[in-house]
């Protein structure tokens, strides 16, 4: 890690031209959408906490205690425990940082916002970036990597969070938990190995240059590209200003064939998993440059279907369709789906990056490797 800080404040001096006596504006909460068109939730204050109205900010009401009651929307307005004449949007706040709220029994850091749309509700929890990434990453690998590859995967995760964050501006919710795989922080655990590179990486994100001005990205990883990766438009199929372009992944290319996988699944097993009648044929949809799969069409009788990679993924399963570096072939009465690698082939990739890091190498080359037009920026400095 003191290479990764050393290297930092060399890679951070170096932009300092960019510096003036303004500082930039970035957005410090993010907004996750947990739960969308529900009847009711569970929501529990274990401690003292505010009532705020979202809508301009003013305080409704307080409590000295802890609270525990179902929420659910009324013909009136909101309910939690007590009735809220007129009110349609109330804003839940600790008091304190000791104290959390939960729902349906999982606990969340920062405040909890509730949302009813005519009878239905939406929650949503308001929290800090920097806890955001904390939440987000300590679930999603339960064993260690090399450090720098974690002070690395920590730097993506803030970048993509502050995209969102920005992009989304004053929307209702930037990201979705479900999509971005965030379930609470009590699995977040003080002195956890992502919490300490976290903090050893605080305020550092990647940002690339437009007239001058530093810009966010939507920042990804995969685990192993298989030899090369993809760029985020041409899989997420998202047109944006700028994004990852495809890398050359050296370390991946050589394990290529150790990455092999294989699936099969029954044409009739796959038609009922995917709602569909019959199954002739089957084309794939491919980025250009790396022949990774972002769609398929499936050709029934006289129609089709098209199925983007990540809903067919969802349908089959992470474990059974394990990258988009693959083809289709309908052997029979059965569909084999082989490939390599594992994940969406986005970004930077784990595999290479593991390597990288034992060999020597730190987070900032390792990230300037995999995301070559940009450049570490430091959310406190002046720009």
């Amino acid at each position: 890690m003191k290479k990764l800080l050393f290297a930092c404040m060399l890679f951070l001096h170096a932009f300092s031209l960019y510096s003036n006596d303004q500082k930039q504006s970035f957005p410090k909460d993010i907004k996750v959408l947990l739960e969308e068109g529900v009847d009711e939730i569970l929501l529990e204050a274990n401690g003292p906490y505010y009532i705020f109205n979202p809508e301009n900010g003013s305080r409704i009401t307080s409590g000295l205690l802890g609270k525990r009651f179902i929420v659910r929307a009324t013909q009136n307005g909101i309910k939690w425990g007590e009735e809220f004449p007129g009110i349609y949007q109330i804003k839940v706040v600790p008091r304190s940082k000791e104290n959390n709220l939960l729902i349906g029994g999982i606990q969340y850091e920062g405040a909890v916002i509730i949302y009813a749309i005519g009878s239905k509700i939406n929650v949503v929890n308001e929290l800090p970036i920097e806890n955001y990434v904390k939440c987000l990453l300590s679930p999603k690998f339960l064993f260690p990597l090399e450090n720098e590859v974690m002070s690395a995967i920590a730097i993506l995760a803030r970048t993509d969070a502050y995209y969102e964050a920005s992009k989304g501006g004053n929307a209702f919710w930037h990201v979705d938990a479900k999509e971005v795989g965030y379930i609470g922080c009590a699995l977040n655990r003080p002195n956890s190995l992502f919490e300490k590179v976290v903090e050893q990486t605080k305020n550092l994100i990647l940002v690339y240059s437009t007239q001058g001005e530093p810009q966010t990205f939507p920042a990804k990883w995969t685990d192993h590209s298989a030899g090369k990766t993809a760029s985020f438009s041409s899989i997420f199929r998202k047109d944006i200003d700028f994004a990852s372009n495809s890398v050359e992944a050296p370390h991946a290319a050589l394990d290529r064939e150790d990455s092999r996988w294989h699936y099969t699944v029954s044409k009739s097993t796959l038609m009922q998993k995917l709602h569909l009648q019959e199954i002739k044929s089957v084309e794939h949809f491919m980025d250009k440059t790396t022949n990774k799969t972002y769609a398929l069409r499936i050709h029934q009788g006289q129609g089709y279907t098209d199925l983007p990679f990540f809903e067919l993924q969802n349908k089959l399963g992470e474990n059974h369709l394990q990258s988009n570096d693959f083809k289709t072939e309908l052997k029979g009465e059965s569909v084999v789906f082989s490939g390599f690698g594992k994940g969406h082939g986005v970004g930077l990739c784990l595999y290479s990056a593991s390597a990288m890091a034992q060999n020597g190498d730190n987070a900032v080359k390792i990230l300037s490797k995999f995301f070559p037009e940009t450049y570490l920026y430091n959310l406190t400095a002046r720009k």
